[in-house]
């Protein structure tokens, strides 16, 4: 499932902060059962504004990023020197 993309809407209304959309996002999409409560690191969240153009999440105000979101992308961190990309596409 390592990089493929996965188109799903969600109801963006329901969270009120980067913190909880990260966590349920990890949740939705963690492959096991194991704690992903806490985002150690092991996780990127990007997202597309209305221009097109793909944005760190985090890097703007949650109002801001709630007005121009179109998509999110899940991104699993490099390890070991060699790319271990997921990806996740939620529209």
């Amino acid at each position: 499932m390592e990089g493929v993309a996965i188109g799903r809407k969600i109801d963006l209304m329901l969270y009120n902060s980067y913190q909880i959309l990260t966590n349920t996002l990890l949740q939705m999409f963690h492959k096991s059962h194991e704690s992903c409560d806490e985002n150690d690191g092991r996780f990127t969240l990007l997202y597309q504004d209305k221009e097109g153009d793909w944005m760190l999440a985090g890097d703007v105000p949650w109002e801001t990023f709630m007005e121009t979101v179109q998509r999110i992308q899940i991104l699993r961190n490099w390890k070991s020197g060699r790319s271990t990309r997921k990806s996740s596409h939620i529209s």
